[in-house]
């Protein structure tokens, strides 16, 4: 069986801003597995709209061969300034584990109201942002780029030397049962197919399951 690293959004009290520009930035944005000093680390962030209010959620799997894993978690609002997205984190923490498989435990919550985060479009019309949540790697481009509803449980499937099994990382993970995705990103079409198995070969895999109350 796949093991998921269940991830525990918290919740919080946003301030509303006025950002008042289109739901057409509204989505999943996932950077490749990046090469750090010490191991690697993939990037998702999720931009989406209530109420005509723009706000983020943004998560970085890091892993590092000392340490394990962590998983950085930035929740914050959305602003515009010119072409740029401003993101602006209220709320961060970091959960840690030795392992893979393992339920991510807290380790710390910090002050990060100071931070800001520009999200832009570069010429080939992709998308990136300014830094890693930590700082590790400056200008980091977003290629995977997936439609999606706020909420919704969407992974990444990925390989890495250091899991007994291949990963299954993302965002709304929890309370899923074991149970299989409900849909599978073609990213070629640019549209989500049923889902008929998890692929194999390089690359990541997205799929979708089915929200939940438990979520």
């Amino acid at each position: 069986m796949h093991k998921f690293l269940a991830v525990g959004l918290f919740s919080l009290t946003f301030i509303w801003t006025d950002p008042n520009f289109a739901k057409s930035t509204d989505g999943l944005y996932f950077s490749d597995q990046l090469a750090t000093e010490n191991g690697y680390l993939i990037l998702g962030i999720e931009i989406f709209t209530e109420k005509g209010k723009s706000f983020y959620n943004a998560q970085e799997l890091r892993y590092q061969n000392s340490r394990g894993w962590e998983e950085v978690i930035f929740v914050g609002k959305v602003t515009k300034e010119g072409e740029e997205l401003v993101l602006v984190p209220e709320a961060c923490q970091i959960r840690a584990t030795d392992s893979w498989g393992k339920k991510m435990a807290l380790l710390r919550r910090f002050d990060c109201e100071h931070l800001s985060f520009r999200f832009t479009q570069n010429s080939k019309n992709g998308f990136q942002i300014s830094e890693s949540l930590l700082g590790t790697i400056k200008l980091v481009s977003l290629p995977n780029v997936l439609e999606h509803s706020a909420g919704t449980p969407v992974a990444v499937h990925f390989d890495a030397l250091q899991m007994t099994k291949e990963g299954i990382w993302g965002f709304h993970l929890n309370g899923l049962g074991g149970k299989d995705p409900e849909k599978s990103w073609n990213p070629s079409k640019h549209v989500w197919e049923p889902f008929q198995g998890y692929k194999t070969g390089a690359g990541f895999q997205f799929y979708r399951w089915k929200r939940s109350f438990s979520n």
